[in-house]
């Protein structure tokens, strides 16, 4: 969803104003970034969990 509405709006703005290209650009980022941040702590856990106890 977040990538058609980047997509969406790149070709919608045309270059025109680019501050808020990259603005939409940097937010989709660190929107990112977090979603692998909690995938990868969400890994973490459950292998974590996995392991046979000593």
């Amino acid at each position: 969803m977040a990538h058609a509405a980047l997509a969406a709006a790149v070709l919608a703005l045309g270059g025109e104003h680019p501050w808020v290209l990259a603005l939409l650009l940097t937010w989709y980022g660190i929107a990112m970034l977090g979603f692998i941040a909690a995938i990868w702590v969400h890994h973490k856990r459950s292998v974590r969990r996995a392991e046979p106890s000593h």
